[in-house]
């Protein structure tokens, strides 16, 4: 039950149906997920060492702002994990997870680029194909905290993954030719794209 309470909150933060900076009422939320105080206490415990919500002692629980110039050392971080996923793909993956992610890229090329949800929704699917490649549990499980911060930086810039478009052909192709340098370039280039697209929302706020 606890984990099922986690991924609900966890997946409404990030999404942003609880706003940063919103003050989560535990009483509260036990009457809307219908469950005693004792699981959501435990989920925002865990959520808590996600950095996602912030327990303030005899205050409560706040969800986690969004702090847009901290994000170097965020991307610093989500740039090592990364590179390690896809040199990792790059040597495990199979015929079968290659398809998944051939049939992600079909979807892709006939989606609608200002569609900003769905493009933001396969780029997510994208990344999370490439973690369980990896097959690293332990370096899923931080790209995972990671990632969850970036979607909440995502939603609130409007960011589009144009670069997504053109590169998972690439990537795919990388994946085949099982070469990790090629698959690690270009995550470091999905990647700059984001910082390029933070430092400009930064500049204009």
């Amino acid at each position: 039950m606890e984990n099922d309470v986690c991924s609900i909150i966890r997946e409404r933060i990030v999404n942003l149906y609880y706003q940063p900076g919103e003050h989560l009422n535990e009483a509260k939320l036990a009457e809307e997920l219908q469950v005693s105080r004792t699981p959501i206490r435990e989920a925002l415990i865990r959520l808590s060492s996600e950095k996602l919500v912030i327990i303030i002692p005899r205050s409560g629980v706040r969800v986690s702002e969004i702090n847009l110039h901290d994000f170097k050392a965020l991307i610093e971080i989500r740039l090592i994990l990364e590179r390690g996923a896809v040199r990792l793909a790059a040597l495990k993956a199979n015929k079968n997870q290659i398809h998944s992610l051939e049939e992600l890229d079909m979807k892709v090329k006939q989606a609608d680029y200002e569609d900003l949800p769905t493009m933001l929704n396969y780029d997510i699917q994208f990344h999370k194909i490439i973690y369980e490649i990896a097959g690293n549990f332990y370096l899923s499980d931080y790209l995972s905290i990671v990632m969850n911060q970036f979607i909440r930086i995502e939603k609130i810039i409007s960011y589009k993954p144009a670069v997504f478009q053109a590169d998972l052909t690439k990537f795919i192709q990388a994946l085949k030719q099982k070469d990790p340098d090629q698959t690690e370039k270009l995550i470091e280039h999905h990647l700059e794209n984001i910082v390029k697209r933070v430092e400009t929302y930064i500049k204009t706020t």
